[in-house]
């Protein structure tokens, strides 16, 4: 087994990126006051049945989960544009898109879909709190109603945010 200098350090540090966006992992349990999602071990969990060895020790505390937090401050981080539509297919891919965005809110409770909403060109435009879910959705749509469409995926470090636009 090799040896290590004393002062090397016996852990990582966090990613900067993971950090600035998040903060320092919090000690105490959080629960969203509105999607009701918990904090525990530097993760959002659906609930809190699943904490392992709960004490009653542990403080909670009431706060606003970072997806309900974009959402209240009219953030996003995934944008998808769907543009020339055919009319038969927009409540389809809406549905598809609603349903995508509940599979996806199960496994990770700061994946949502914040809205599906048509302009006036006739164009339907999702928003997403995770870039990746846009991507994700995005080429799903793409391969299920728009085969011969174009997509093309833009990424804005500025604002990271990605956009995603789908021809179809």
């Amino acid at each position: 087994m090799p040896t290590f200098p004393k002062n090397f350090p016996s852990h990582f540090p966090k990613s900067k990126k993971e950090e600035a966006e998040f903060g320092k992992g919090k000690e105490d349990i959080l629960i969203c006051k509105k999607c009701k999602s918990v904090y525990w071990y530097k993760e959002w969990h659906h609930q809190l049945d699943d904490y392992p060895g709960l004490r009653k020790s542990k403080r909670l505390k009431f706060t606003i989960c970072p997806a309900c937090q974009m959402i209240l401050d009219g953030k996003f981080e995934g944008e998808i544009i769907l543009e020339g539509v055919p009319e038969k297919l927009k409540k389809e891919i809406k549905k598809l898109a609603q349903n995508f965005g509940k599979r996806a809110f199960e496994k990770d409770p700061l994946d949502r879909i914040i809205s599906i909403k048509e302009n006036r060109e006739g164009d339907v435009r999702i928003l997403t709190t995770e870039n990746q879910l846009a991507q994700r959705l995005a080429k799903k749509i793409k391969q299920t109603f728009a085969q011969k469409g174009k997509i093309s995926i833009s990424h804005s470090k500025k604002e990271s945010t990605l956009r995603v636009k789908v021809k179809f």
